[in-house]
Formats: structure tokens, C-alpha cells, sequence
């Protein structure tokens, strides 16, 4: 029996008015399209450093990191450093709730690049690990689950900072969007996933928010899991935002078309799809209820390492990675409106 996201769909009549709560802004929403190939080849190929990306990013984040104990505490540390390092805005958002195992202690990192600027695209994944200690004994490192997605947001930020603090034209639509990352603490579930018992971390941002009125700000909420191994794929889960999924499949046809992607993996990786499903309950649940357009890249179906102890280092594709990475860097600097072409930013 299924034991979290994929068995608990999501209301249809929920989905649906948070789908027409958002097409003001879907409507207004522009990316640019940028084909200049030295441009392209800076996004991608230039910005390529898999060594660096595993000793930097990921290893400091893959290991045992259940929400509440040292070694996620770690993590959050590792995560801090980095992007303030890098010069973003970082804060925390602490708070204890009651769990099956008595009251803990979450705490969700907020990382902003602009945060003077009024409107906002949110990039966010989840950092704890799930507890498989009384049922394996063994530690789960949830590489898919989701080190990796957090370590490519890492990296991201890394390689875009140049083209980040460049930023925009003044007179693009991209000119009062900022970039913002949440890391969200207590994605998984204690025991068996129940609305009380997951999302402890995007449960409690989305309602502080909502009091405090920041989410009418939110220009979509685009939210990474499950990504690393070699069946990684995904397909659009909701209309509202299918021009920005739309995008990401254009990007990848392009981008191998162009010999821009690694042979390495030469699988599909954004699918068309003819419907959508919505069922797929995840931290962007709180925002999608209170009516923030979701980008929801998560595997689907689920990798086959999904909640087992061999989502561990051994089993991701580099090559798969290293191919979302890039469609992922292009699909960030044009929906912010970033000018790669220029050549101030390229590495001697």
C-alpha cells in the first residue's frame, strides 16, 4: 500500500480554484527565448563543473539528515553558508509542532537574491530525510528525496550569480522579479502521511505568509523532487503554469537538437502529457490552496529508488543531472530575463 504523495490526490475542486486564481498571473507571465549558440553553450556546457557540483553541493547534504536531529541542523548550515556567501538575503523560519513522536523543532531556510524587488519566483525543495531508522537500522540518504534537487539549486545559484547581479534590462519584464529559494524543513512523514503528519515546514510558511500577506506577491512556486536517477522524467501537472513546462520541453529538444546536452543520457526528460492530474501532494500544497501558481517538477511515475535505502550516491545518473542542470540554468535565466549573451559574464 502506498504510503505518501502518489495515494493521496489532491481535491478536485481545491485544484481547480487554485487554478483560476492564478490565471491573472500565467497570463501576464513572458520568458525570454534566447538561440544566440555561444549564449547557450555559456548556460550550459560553461557552466559545467560535475566534480565541483558533487564536492561542494551534494556530498555535504547527502547523508542522514531526519528533521530535528544534528546532522539536519548540519545541512541547514551547509545551505546558509552557501548562499550567503554568494550574497542573498537568508533567514529562518523556526517553529516546534507537534509530531507523532512528540514536539519538534522545524526550521525552513529563506534565501533572496533581490528582496528590495515586489514580485517573486520561488524555487524550493525539501532538505530533511525521512526516518527509516526503526524499520531498516540502516542510515537513508534520500539522494532523490531530495539532496539532489537542493544541491542543484545550490549550484544554480552558484553559476548565475554573475548574470544575477548583471540582472535584467531596467525596461524588461523581468527588471522587478526576484529569485528567492526556500529549503523546507519537514517534508516527510513520521509515520503515515496524514495532513497533520508531512509538511510541517510548507504548512507553516504558507499560512505565515498568508497572514502577513506576502503570497500575493509569489509569481510561481516552482518546486524540485525526486530527481537524480536515470528514470527521472516528468510531465505538467497543472495548466496554470503549462507554458512555463511547455518552455522546459522546448529547451530540451533545442538544446539536444544543438548538441548542448550531454550523450550521456539521451532519454527524454520533460514529457508531453495530455491531461492534468494535480494528485501528487508535496510541500506546494499549502500555496496551491491559497491560490499560488505551481511548477511541480517532481519524478513521475516515482524513480524506482523511491523510500528505499538504494536512494543512496551509487544509484544516481551524473548524466541525467547534468542535463536537467542545464535545461535548468536556460529555463532560470529566461524567465528572469537574463542577458548570457552579453559576454561580461563568461569565463576566460
Amino acid at each position: 500500500m502506498w504510503d505518501a504523495k502518489v495515494s493521496r490526490c489532491v481535491c478536485f475542486l481545491v485544484f481547480l480554484a487554485a487554478c483560476s486564481q492564478g490565471r491573472t498571473k500565467s497570463q501576464g507571465r513572458t520568458l525570454r527565448w534566447v538561440t544566440k549558440k555561444e549564449a547557450l553553450q555559456y548556460l550550459t556546457e560553461g557552466m559545467t563543473d560535475m566534480d565541483t557540483f558533487k564536492k561542494e553541493q551534494l556530498t555535504p547534504i547527502l547523508k542522514e539528515r531526519i528533521s530535528g536531529t544534528p546532522e539536519n541542523a548540519e545541512v541547514r548550515e551547509h545551505i546558509k553558508t552557501r548562499m550567503k556567501n554568494l550574497g542573498w538575503t537568508v533567514e529562518e523560519d523556526s517553529f516546534e509542532e507537534d509530531t507523532p513522536f512528540g514536539r519538534k523543532k522545524f526550521v525552513n531556510i529563506i534565501a533572496t537574491r533581490n528582496p528590495e524587488r515586489s514580485q517573486r519566483t520561488i524555487v524550493a525543495c525539501h532538505f530533511d530525510s525521512k526516518d527509516f531508522r526503526t524499520k531498516e537500522n540502516k542510515k537513508f540518504l534520500a539522494a532523490t528525496d531530495s539532496a539532489v534537487p537542493c544541491a542543484i539549486m545550490l549550484e544554480t545559484a552558484k553559476q548565475l550569480d554573475c548574470l544575477l547581479t548583471k540582472g535584467p534590462k531596467a525596461d524588461s519584464a523581468g527588471s522587478d522579479l526576484t529569485l528567492q529559494y526556500v529549503f523546507f524543513d519537514g517534508e516527510e512523514a513520521f509515520e503515515e502521511w496524514t495532513e497533520t503528519d508531512s509538511i510541517y515546514g510548507a504548512r507553516h510558511l504558507a499560512k505565515k505568509w498568508h497572514d502577513n500577506s506576502q503570497l500575493s506577491s509569489i509569481r510561481e512556486l516552482i518546486l524540485l523532487d525526486l530527481i537524480g536517477t536515470t528514470d527521472t522524467q516528468f510531465i505538467s501537472h497543472f495548466q496554470s503554469t503549462s507554458s512555463l513546462f511547455e518552455h522546459l520541453m522546448k529547451l530540451e529538444k533545442y538544446l539536444r537538437s544543438n548538441n548542448m546536452l550531454t550523450s550521456g543520457h539521451t532519454r527524454k526528460i520533460f514529457n508531453s502529457y495530455g491531461g492534468y492530474s494535480g494528485g501528487i501532494e508535496d510541500d506546494h500544497i499549502p500555496f496551491l490552496r491559497k491560490g499560488v501558481e505551481v511548477l511541480h517538477l517532481i519524478s513521475t511515475p516515482f524513480p524506482s529508488v523511491w523510500h528505499k535505502i538504494t536512494d543512496d550516491a551509487d544509484h544516481l545518473d551524473v548524466n541525467l543531472i547534468d542535463n536537467f542542470s542545464r535545461i535548468f540554468r536556460a529555463f532560470i535565466s529566461n524567465l528572469l530575463h537574463l542577458s548570457p549573451e552579453k559576454i561580461g559574464c563568461r569565463k576566460k
